[in-house]
């Protein structure tokens, strides 16, 4: 079995070769179609490109953009898989092509992994979702995508008037119309300094994900959007008066002076909250994340599993979680830690004290 790897450049001498490494060391290089679509780059990304003998096809002209640029990749893929890595993304180890392979039988039509997210600048990273962690609000990604070519035929190509979601409505339509495998295996490392992480992008996504779910018919998160506006507004209010107080010393803090404090989540509030602790000289022992399969990296800070979290012995779990799973993860942390106390980060967004901490 051959899968067809498509990889679209433009411009992109500064990221590629991270790229292209990770595909050329693979174990399974032999059975891999490598095709590089570039936009007809002015810097050195074709040269660059030459450089790699696993390089199946080479094509340089002008396109529409990334989803064009896809298109043109699948009408010249002969591999019995089709596979879509972005130049400043990577594969994330050796094994991945091989694994995913081995995977597939006569009546797998896609495979549909993880993905290690990293922002190299600021240290963020994390792992996407599951479908079994949160179905109702999971995407796939395509860098953690595999499908068979022939569903091309049936399914596609990428719908450009979707210019930041053609690829999820295919995904989304494959997985909606066919079998497949779902797992936690981490596919590929995906930049988060990239286009479709930028907070101009954000809205565009937002907006074209509903698109894509009233268009399939599907009963996901996006239909409750009223209800999940309202609660995001609620927490940028709370967020706001989080700040505030952190900056004019209103938040208490003798309760947790010579305790043993970890904080669940390693997203941005977890992170503000380490460096506001840290600094009040508050014993912070680590992230804690729900599984163990895919523990996420933050600088050095020492991130933990639920299932590991009673062996950190912590006095007590700050809960960051935003969203409306807030009550059913501290009643996680609970089960998993019998005795250690909780608190609910917005607790925090209330003033405490005049007197600085």
């Amino acid at each position: 079995m051959k899968v067809s790897i498509i990889t679209a450049t433009f411009n992109s001498e500064t990221t590629l070769k991270t790229c292209l490494d990770s595909v050329a060391n693979q174990t399974a290089v032999a059975n891999i179609e490598h095709i590089i679509v570039d936009g007809r780059s002015k810097d050195s990304t074709l040269a660059l490109v030459n450089q790699y003998p696993h390089i199946s096809k080479i094509v340089s002209d002008k396109d529409r953009g990334i989803y064009h640029a896809f298109n043109r990749g699948v009408a010249l893929a002969t591999g019995d898989l089709v596979y879509f890595l972005n130049s400043d993304d990577s594969l994330y180890d050796e094994t991945v092509i091989a694994e995913v392979l081995a995977e597939f039988t006569s009546e797998t039509d896609y495979y549909c992994g993880t993905i290690f997210c990293v922002n190299e600048q600021t240290g963020e990273s994390y792992f996407s979702m599951t479908q079994k962690d949160d179905p109702i609000n999971f995407k796939p990604r395509h860098q953690a995508f595999f499908c068979r070519r022939e569903l091309f035929d049936k399914h596609g190509p990428f719908n450009e008037c979707l210019t930041v979601a053609a690829d999820t409505f295919f995904m989304k339509k494959v997985i909606q119309k066919t079998k497949g495998i779902f797992t936690q295996r981490t596919v590929a490392r995906f930049s988060l300094q990239g286009v479709s992480s930028n907070d101009t992008s954000i809205t565009h996504v937002l907006a074209q994900d509903t698109m894509v779910d009233s268009l399939l018919e599907l009963n996901t998160a996006h239909s409750q959007l009223p209800e999940m506006l309202a609660a995001q507004i609620l927490n940028l209010s709370l967020l706001k008066r989080l700040m505030l107080n952190m900056l004019q010393g209103h938040i208490e803090l003798s309760v947790l002076t010579g305790k043993r404090l970890a904080i669940f989540g390693t997203r941005e509030l977890s992170q503000i909250f380490y460096h506001f602790l840290s600094q009040k000289n508050i014993q912070v022992i680590g992230f804690v994340v729900s599984s163990a399969d895919n523990l996420p990296e933050y600088a050095n800070v020492p991130v933990m599993s639920l299932q590991d979290l009673v062996l950190a012995a912590p006095d007590f779990v700050l809960n960051c979680i935003e969203g409306a799973h807030e009550d059913d993860v501290t009643q996680r942390i609970i089960l998993s830690c019998p005795g250690v106390n909780v608190l609910s980060w917005r607790v925090f967004c209330v003033r405490q004290s005049s007197n600085p901490q």
